[in-house]
C-alpha cells in the first residue's frame, strides 16, 4: 500500500524526483507548494486548495471530484480515477499510537494476516502454553507479494489453504521509535496443507482453532486488562480488536445486505421501500436503504461515467458497513456498471451476507420512466442497462414492468426473509 506521508496535493510523489534529488526543486510537502514550477503564481494551485479545505490531498476533499480538479491538474487526464484510488485506500488506514512513541519512527515491518470466517467462526491461531489467540499472519519477506505473504502464512500456522481478497483495512501501529504494519486480508478456505511452526511457535503450542466471532471479539475487547502486566498482549488484542469491530461486527445479528442492481429508472428506489415497508410490517427486523444517488455529486442531467460512480461508491460501502455493524440490515439501491465497483462492494462487505437483486424491464419501459421523471440525462437508463454489470449470477431477478413494487417485494423478501439467522 502507499506510504500517505509522500503524496502530494495533486496525488504525486516526490519521492526519486531527480530535480527534487538533484536540488532543482525542494518538493511541494516541504515547501508548502512554493516550487519553481510554480513561481508566475508563487504558490501550486492544487496545493493552495487542498490547504484551504484541510486535506491532505483532493481525494480527500468533501468536494470531491469537483469540476475545477480536471483543468487544475491537466497533466494528468487519470487524475479523478487516481484520486479515488487513492482515497479509497486512505480510508481503509488505521493509526495506533502507543504511550510510548517518541512521536517519530525509523524502523518499520509490515505483516500481512487472515481473516478467514466459516459459519460465523473465525480462523485463529492459538498458543496452548500462554493461552494467547492472534489472527494468523506473519512478517513480509523481500519481493514478496502481499497476497502471496498472507497465503503463505496462514497455511504456515494453520495448514489452511486461502484465497485472499485485496488488502480490506491497514492498521498502523506506532510504539517507541518503530512502526509496525499491519495489511488485513479477507480468505476463503480452499484446501489444507502441513503446518510449518517456527521454534517459538512450536515452544508456545500453537495450533489452529475455530472460535465464534462473537466470542473471539468479546476476547480482543478486554485489552486494557493486559496494560500492566502484559503490554504486548495488551497493543496486540487491541489490534486484532479494532480490525474485526471494524470489518465484523454485528455479523451474529444475521442481518443481510439485499443489493438492488438495475439500470437507473428501472424503479429501484421504489422497490427498495416497498420491501423495507414490508420487513417492518413482518416484524423483520430493522433495514436501512442506502442508495448510490444520495453519494453522487454530479448533475443527473448531466452524463455520468464508470469514473463518476466508481468515485463514490467507497463511501456507498462504508455506509452499508456502519449499518450492518450496528446489527440492522441494509438495502443497497446501486446502478454497477464495472467489475471494479462490484468487486469493491463484495469485499468490503465480504463478512456479511450479501443477496444479489437484478431489476430489470423492457427498454420502452425504461424510456417512458426517464422521461416521466425529467431529472435524468436522455439516454442514461438504455445506457446503464447496456453496461450493467454483472450481467447474470444474481440471486433473483425481478421485472418491474411486469409486476408491482409490493408484489416484487415479496417475492424478495419471501426468499430471502428466511436466510435470516436469527
Amino acid at each position: 500500500m502507499t506510504d500517505f506521508s509522500t503524496i502530494t496535493a495533486c496525488g504525486e510523489c516526490c519521492v526519486g524526483c531527480p530535480k527534487k534529488l538533484d536540488g532543482r526543486c525542494p518538493g511541494c510537502i516541504e515547501a508548502d507548494g512554493r516550487v519553481p514550477e510554480w513561481a508566475d503564481s508563487g504558490r501550486c494551485k492544487v496545493h493552495a486548495c487542498t490547504r484551504n479545505h484541510h486535506v491532505q490531498f483532493c481525494g480527500l476533499c468533501e468536494e470531491f471530484p469537483c469540476a475545477g480538479l480536471p483543468s487544475l491538474v491537466s497533466w494528468n487526464p487519470d487524475i479523478v480515477e487516481q484520486m479515488t484510488m487513492l482515497r479509497n485506500e486512505y480510508r481503509r488506514i488505521v493509526d495506533i499510537v502507543g504511550d510510548n512513541y517518541y512521536g517519530k519512527w525509523d524502523k518499520t515491518r509490515t505483516a500481512c494476516r487472515g481473516i478467514v470466517i466459516r459459519d460465523h467462526r473465525l480462523l485463529l491461531s492459538y498458543e496452548t502454553v500462554t493461552g494467547q489467540w492472534m489472527l494468523p499472519g506473519g512478517g513480509l519477506e523481500n519481493g514478496e507479494d502481499e497476497r502471496e505473504c498472507c497465503i503463505r502464512e496462514v497455511a504456515e500456522e494453520t495448514g489452511f489453504l486461502i484465497r485472499p481478497t485485496e488488502c480490506v483495512l491497514e492498521i498502523d501501529e506506532y510504539y517507541e521509535d518503530f512502526k509496525w504494519v499491519n495489511r488485513y486480508f479477507f480468505g476463503e478456505v480452499t484446501g489444507e496443507t502441513a503446518v510449518h511452526l517456527t521454534r517459538r511457535e512450536k515452544e508456545v503450542g500453537m495450533e489452529p482453532r475455530w472460535l465464534p466471532l462473537d466470542e473471539i471479539i468479546h476476547i480482543f475487547s478486554g485489552h486494557a486488562s493486559y496494560a500492566d502486566s502484559d503490554e504486548m498482549r495488551r497493543g496486540m488484542y487491541l489490534r486484532e480488536y479494532t480490525a474485526l469491530s471494524k470489518l465484523c461486527g454485528g455479523v451474529s445479528s444475521g442481518k443481510q445486505a439485499i443489493l438492488l442492481n438495475g439500470p437507473s429508472s428501472s424503479g429501484k428506489s421504489t422497490l427498495a421501500k416497498e420491501l423495507q415497508a414490508l420487513i417492518k410490517e413482518q416484524e423483520s427486523g430493522d433495514y436501512k436503504i442506502v442508495s448510490i444517488d444520495d453519494f453522487m455529486k454530479t448533475d443527473p442531467m448531466e452524463t455520468i461515467y464508470e469514473d463518476d460512480v466508481y468515485a463514490v461508491s467507497g463511501d456507498l460501502c462504508e455506509k452499508a458497513l456502519e449499518i450492518l455493524r450496528s446489527g440492522s440490515g441494509v438495502i443497497i439501491d446501486h446502478v454497477i456498471t464495472s467489475e471494479r465497483i462490484f468487486r469493491q462492494l463484495k469485499e468490503m462487505l465480504y463478512a456479511y451476507p450479501l443477496r444479489t437483486v437484478h431489476i430489470t424491464c423492457l427498454p420502452a419501459v425504461l424510456r417512458e420512466r426517464e422521461g416521466a421523471r425529467g431529472d435524468r440525462c436522455p439516454g442514461s437508463a438504455e445506457a446503464s442497462a447496456e453496461y450493467l454489470y454483472p450481467r447474470d449470477g444474481y440471486d433473483l431477478t425481478v421485472d418491474t414492468g411486469v409486476k408491482s413494487p409490493r408484489e416484487n417485494a415479496l417475492a424478495i423478501w419471501t426468499l430471502f426473509g428466511g436466510q435470516e439467522e436469527k
